[in-house]
């Protein structure tokens, strides 16, 4: 039977596919780090969460390298993970891991997806820094899962953005005027305590009424008194002739008026 170029070419296809087991399906990267998105300058524009070092995972057979992939950090949990083409058979494959020389620029998040204008990256010379062996089963997708190896050089791109400013200070209070120095000289010193009081202790309180009470019995007392000696004074000494104020008055005591006067009735 002739066929067609075309057709003769998807049988081969066919052929090889069922020789080598069932057709590639994408295997998960388990384990792949998480970075955020962040925000840069001043205007605090928006970016896409990436690694700044991209890994490279590159998988073997017998030495030769059957699919490769670049991996730049999920951008959250929610995220897809990044996956690589394996065939469903049994197989023992290498996977070499390789960090990136090169920075990735940041993308900026409201990008939907790589266009022509965007440069395209080159991850320059990359290390190996680890090699692992994955050994595929046919029928048994689980055994296709690989790990993620983490790089000597973990750290995703964070936020730049300029220090805030701090808030303006408060007001600061108004100046108290000097006090008058005038006022402070006129002012009285205070009186100096009593050295007996203070050796006594406080006064009890009624105590100076007391002792004023007592300071006035004491001096009507020796108003009263007489020294010894002295010549007794008249009894209507320091008593008016008037006998007081509204008294009819008293005659003069006889012998006792004034010696140029002739007594009364002569």
């Amino acid at each position: 039977m002739n066929l067609r170029p075309g057709a003769r070419a998807l049988a081969l296809l066919s052929l090889s596919i069922a020789a080598c087991g069932g057709p590639p399906s994408p295997s998960p990267l388990e384990g792949e780090p998480i970075c955020p998105d962040f925000e840069i300058g001043a205007t605090r524009a928006p970016m896409r969460g990436s690694l700044r070092f991209p890994v490279t995972l590159t998988v073997l057979d017998d030495g030769d390298p059957i699919t490769r992939a670049t991996i730049t950090g999920r951008r959250s949990s929610e995220s897809p993970a990044t996956r690589v083409l394996l065939a469903d058979e049994d197989a023992e494959y290498e996977i070499q891991w390789a960090q990136c020389e090169n920075q990735r620029a940041p993308r900026a998040r409201t990008l939907a997806h790589e266009t022509r204008d965007t440069a395209e990256y080159a991850c320059g010379e990359a290390a190996v820094y680890k090699t692992d062996k994955l050994v595929t089963r046919k029928g048994d997708a689980a055994s296709r899962t690989i790990r993620f190896a983490a790089p000597p050089k973990p750290e995703c791109w964070e936020s730049e953005v300029p220090a805030a400013e701090p808030p303006p200070a408060a007001p600061a209070a108004p100046e108290q005027p000097p006090l008058d120095a005038g006022a402070d000289a006129d002012a009285e010193p205070a009186a100096a305590p009593d050295a007996g009081a203070a050796g006594t202790g406080a006064a009890k309180p009624g105590a100076a009424g007391a002792g004023a009470a007592k300071s006035g019995a004491t001096g009507a007392g020796a108003a009263g008194a007489r020294p010894a000696g002295a010549t007794a004074a008249p009894a209507d000494a320091g008593v008016p002739r008037d006998g007081g104020a509204g008294s009819p008055a008293r005659p003069p005591s006889a012998g006792g008026g004034d010696a140029g006067t002739p007594p009364q009735g002569s």
